[in-house]
């Protein structure tokens, strides 16, 4: 679960060349919302706010990515539904809807706003469809960690990133679309990956032997790889060093922690390999990120 610390959110000016190049990103962030708070959590520009009571009305298409939590979701054309964790929500142009996390328990939400004729197209082909804008991929590191490259790059406005973050919104959209037909229907299978997520994110700041781990759920450690890829997208060792690494990226922006005491507070053997791992993940080192968070 995301640190309510590290909310973030940007809207993006966008030039005519970025709109030629097919596909552009007008804002993007993620939000940890509280159980029991008012929803939205902080002030966005006005054809962006909504109350539940009236709902709204876009001009660009959204991906929304629940992580943590549920709520609720309505829309003109596919109706009142539930929204649970592992739920991506589709939102298109010219189309009314409303959305809201539970009261009792608050959700995480990745976002992405985006425009343009690479998404019309999609539409029009019925990759993405406004009857059914509620897709169930799961908690997928490939998804989460696509936003958050994307995020980082919004982060970090380098050169050309509009066209970057755009080529990032279409490979969101490529995985959730490549998940949900992946899918399996083993509701079994489904249950003992799920148990693994929540072993592997309780134990963030340690190395897992996932041998241990496999058989702790009656399972060999090829078959335990094989399901947890085929449910996430990811091996589960890649998925655990991505919780590892989205930890350090929270204590690196918000402690003063030295970077030796964060390397071995995660379990990485020393902090040369730490560094080495986070600037092949990040494309940055971990003093280069606190930078940019300061």
């Amino acid at each position: 679960m995301l640190d309510s610390t590290m909310n973030f959110f940007q809207y993006l000016p966008v030039t005519d060349r970025d709109i030629q190049w097919g596909i552009y990103v007008t804002g993007a962030g993620h939000t940890c919302v509280p159980p029991h708070v008012t929803y939205p959590l902080a002030p966005h520009p006005e054809k962006y706010n909504f109350l539940w009571q009236g709902g709204r009305v876009l001009s660009e298409y959204q991906i929304i990515y629940i992580t943590r939590g549920g709520g609720d979701f309505e829309s003109a054309k596919a109706g009142k539904g539930k929204i649970t964790a592992g739920n991506i929500i589709l939102l298109f142009p010219g189309e009314w809807h409303r959305y809201r996390p539970s009261k009792k328990t608050g959700w995480d939400e990745y976002w992405v706003a985006c425009n343009g004729e690479s998404m019309d197209h999609l539409c029009k082909h019925t990759f993405i469809s406004p009857e059914t804008p509620v897709l169930k991929t799961g908690q997928s590191a490939m998804i989460q960690s696509s936003y958050q490259k994307l995020l980082d790059l919004v982060r970090s406005e380098s050169i050309g990133y509009q066209q970057l973050i755009a080529s990032g919104t279409l490979e969101i959209l490529a995985a959730t679309l490549a998940t949900v037909r992946g899918q399996q229907n083993d509701s079994s299978t489904e249950a003992l990956v799920s148990q693994a997520i929540v072993l592997l994110k309780q134990r963030t700041e340690e190395l897992v032997s996932m041998e241990k781990l496999a058989a702790s759920l009656n399972l060999s450690p090829t078959h335990f790889h094989r399901i947890f890829k085929q449910q996430t997208g990811v091996p589960p060792y890649q998925y655990h060093l991505q919780l590892r690494l989205s930890r350090a990226k929270d204590l690196l922006r918000t402690t003063n922690l030295p970077i030796k005491k964060i390397s071995a507070m995660l379990g990485f053997d020393n902090p040369y390999h730490f560094s080495k791992i986070f600037k092949q993940k990040t494309g940055v080192s971990p003093t280069q990120w606190r930078g940019i968070g300061q």
